[in-house]
């Protein structure tokens, strides 16, 4: 480690600045289509259960 490199905290507040971000219609799209996947993830596994019977 060279010497002008100094160990320590780092104090910031970006978690503070994008909780103050607003929710947009990109956020919206997102949510929507990861819970739409999450869905159908969870349909592909049943469905073959259902075909077994």
């Amino acid at each position: 480690m060279s010497a002008d490199v100094r160990a320590g905290t780092v104090r910031t507040n970006v978690p503070a600045r994008l909780d103050r971000l607003p929710w947009s219609r990109w956020h919206w799209m997102i949510v929507i289509g990861l819970g739409t996947v999450w869905i159908l993830d969870g349909l592909e596994v049943t469905i073959p259960r259902w075909a077994r019977c």
